[in-house]
């Protein structure tokens, strides 16, 4: 399972992977309608020192895109403390609108069947057999790294 600096698809996969925006903003433009279901907020259970918070964003109830934020416990409390006050909004209204954030990278792979992340999907009922598509980006604020990862799901693509 490779990182990839670019995803190896065409068309309208390549064109959700590498949106440079907000997906939540695309999906609102594109199908009208956008949830985000916070599926876990806290402590990580494997590492106890990280945060984790974990979405789905629906559009006319069908999953998406699943979204997984990880950071430092200490920085929720410090540099990243706005994450606690999101609720059911998206991450994309603190990472598009605070200009103290900037990008630091942006990396794509598949997720195979036999991937961890494939399988708590499946476990949680948003895939199935198929191989899924994942990107994994690095923001910065005030010195303090959020890692954000993003899967693209089947329905996205239907």
């Amino acid at each position: 399972m490779t990182w990839l600096i670019f995803p190896t698809v065409e068309g309208n996969q390549f064109s959700w992977l590498t949106e440079g925006r907000s997906l939540t903003e695309r999906l609102k433009k594109e199908l009208n309608d956008v949830k985000v279901d916070v599926i876990y907020e806290g402590k990580s259970l494997e590492n106890k020192t990280d945060y984790i918070r974990e979405v789905i964003l629906k559009s006319h109830d069908q999953s998406m895109i699943f979204a997984r934020t990880l950071l430092k416990d200490e920085d929720v409390n410090g540099a990243w403390h706005c994450l606690k006050t999101l609720g059911q909004q998206s991450l994309a209204n603190i990472l598009f609108k605070d200009p103290n954030i900037f990008k630091r990278s942006v990396l794509y792979r598949e997720c195979l069947l036999n991937d961890p992340l494939h399988i708590y999907l499946k476990s949680l009922g948003l895939v199935h057999e198929e191989v899924i598509w994942t990107r994994q980006s690095e923001w910065e604020k005030d010195g303090k790294t959020l890692t954000l990862i993003e899967v693209f799901l089947p329905h996205l693509f239907n």
